[in-house]
């Protein structure tokens, strides 16, 4: 497997199912759209909603369609959409839906049959994290998801926001990727850089490019 970021911003994902797999994969895809362009188009289609997904679509998040999926044309909700994720609770249904869906140019998430794979996710502190044990073990790919996030802490959001600084303050001062590159590297290995980060970020920045401009510039 590839492991890939995909911008969703716009697309048209379409959900099978309205039980508890389905809003968890929904409140991840909402969780980890990027805020700013056009919102992810999420439609719904079960016979019945988990309270969650009825809030989400009373918010206005997604759009709930209630029916009964053996009576639909399934190859008309599936055109058109970038992504389907299959969770009914019957697998003579499921399987059916992927084989409709094996017609159309589309992403397919449905456990190791599918083509698009679910991780595990860390969004916390600017970082977007996924883990995958390519379905060996999801309990284990949560219970990484836990560790790591732990690891992100106050100091290194701060320091995320503030390398994202230095780039551009670097480009401007040198024009070698490469030395850019030595600078923003030695300043997270640098002692005294993660020192300053005690200090409100505003200081911590003017602290820590004092100390780029004295020993790395």
């Amino acid at each position: 497997m590839l492991p890939l970021y995909v911008n969703v911003s716009g697309k048209r994902i379409v959900v099978f199912g309205g039980g508890g797999v389905a809003e968890r994969k929904i409140c991840q895809i909402l969780d980890t759209d990027g805020a700013g362009g056009e919102k992810v188009k999420v439609e719904v289609y079960s016979n019945d909603f988990t309270p969650r997904i009825e809030e989400m679509r009373a918010k206005g998040e997604i759009q709930c369609f209630r029916c009964d999926l053996w009576n639909q044309n399934l190859e008309e909700l599936i055109k058109g959409a970038f992504l389907i994720l299959i969770c009914t609770d019957d697998e003579t249904l499921n399987t059916r839906i992927l084989k409709e869906a094996a017609k159309f140019d589309v992403l397919v998430n449905y456990r190791d049959e599918g083509d698009a794979f679910m991780s595990a996710v860390v969004n916390k502190g600017g970082f977007l994290i996924a883990v995958s044990t390519a379905g060996k073990g999801p309990a284990m790919a949560r219970y990484m998801r836990k560790k790591i996030s732990a690891l992100i802490g106050d100091k290194e959001e701060k320091m995320l926001l503030i390398q994202s600084h230095l780039r551009g303050y670097l480009k401007e001062k040198f024009k070698e990727e490469k030395r850019r590159s030595e600078i923003l590297n030695g300043v997270l290995s640098d002692p005294e850089c993660w020192a300053a980060l005690d200090a409100p970020v505003e200081v911590a920045e003017e602290l820590i490019v004092k100390i780029v401009g004295d020993r790395y510039a």
